[in-house]
């Protein structure tokens, strides 16, 4: 009888251990769509905008099917979420210690996965580049903001210089070149090519093409195929805050991670883009809105 009392011990705590794993990614996933609904009501001035906002998120196929699949792969949502939350709040009178939290979140995310090495720096840049001319902040406040990405992501980066190995690991892995035949900056110098560049920009198209965005990939909510295009309409036509056109350069940047493997596009590598869809189709929403409303009178 031992060894059944004992067989039993280890079929208990495997299932803990899978109910344990499962528990953590829906936490992530639960404390996104709370974000989701705060930032929408932010931006759009309404809690009714904000369960909007909320809504396409949640309802996001992709979501639910990296749930299933792979549960880790949420892990930057949070992150990405909390930099948006946190950045919102520049204009505030507590915008430095906000700055200082958006940047510590993007540096933090770094470790979330191996895309968020190469995409959170990204956001880190279009934040700078976005809000500097538009002088929505302070140079204190974007210094203030970089400085806590440096310290939060240093670690990250000190273990790539010391451990150079690991790099040419995820290079190898990731297919960005030949990591045994070319240095850092020949694999640069490689992948920025006329070839290696066009080879990149056919995947990045690849990424954005409706029939794998609502189709074969079945990556975004259905109605998005409308409130996407209503929303990018609306964010380059009327609507200039600089929360806005970060979101609108965060969903046009979402497959650039993905793009440098140059491999046929896969949905769960392109999970960043949800945040940003939600957001701009909430726009699409009050376009479409604003619409009726003209029609009506």
């Amino acid at each position: 009888m031992t060894p059944v009392r004992l067989h039993c011990g280890v079929a208990d705590n495997r299932s803990e251990s899978r109910h344990s794993g499962a528990v953590l990614p829906f936490l992530v996933g639960l404390a996104s769509v709370g974000l989701m609904y705060l930032l929408g009501a932010w931006m759009f001035a309404s809690s009714r905008f904000g369960i909007v906002t909320a809504g396409i998120f949640a309802l996001t196929p992709l979501i639910w099917r990296q749930v299933q699949d792979a549960p880790a792969s949420l892990y930057p949502l949070p992150f990405v979420l909390g930099w948006l939350w946190a950045v919102a709040h520049f204009r505030d009178g507590r915008a430095p210690w906000w700055a200082a939290v958006a940047g510590g979140l993007l540096g933090l995310g770094v470790y979330s996965s191996r895309a968020s090495a190469v995409m959170m720096p990204l956001y880190l840049v279009l934040t700078i580049a976005v809000f500097a001319p538009a002088r929505a902040a302070s140079p204190v406040q974007l210094a203030v903001f970089v400085g806590a990405f440096s310290v939060a992501a240093g670690p990250f980066a000190l273990s790539l210089f010391l451990h150079p190995e690991d790099f040419r690991r995820v290079v190898t892995a990731y297919h960005l070149y030949d990591a045994h035949r070319f240095s850092v900056l020949q694999g640069v110098h490689e992948m920025v090519s006329w070839v290696g560049l066009t080879a990149r920009s056919e995947t990045y198209y690849d990424y954005f093409k409706p029939s794998f965005l609502f189709l074969t990939g079945r990556v975004l909510f259905f109605p998005c195929v409308v409130l996407l295009p209503a929303g990018l309409y609306r964010i380059l036509i009327s609507e200039s805050t600089p929360l806005a056109r970060l979101s609108l350069a965060g969903f046009l940047t979402a497959p650039f991670a993905a793009s440098l493997t140059t491999e046929r596009p896969t949905p769960g590598r392109i999970l960043f883009i949800t945040t940003f869809a939600a957001i701009v189709s909430s726009h699409g929403v009050q376009q479409l809105r604003s619409l009726r409303k003209r029609r009506a009178s």
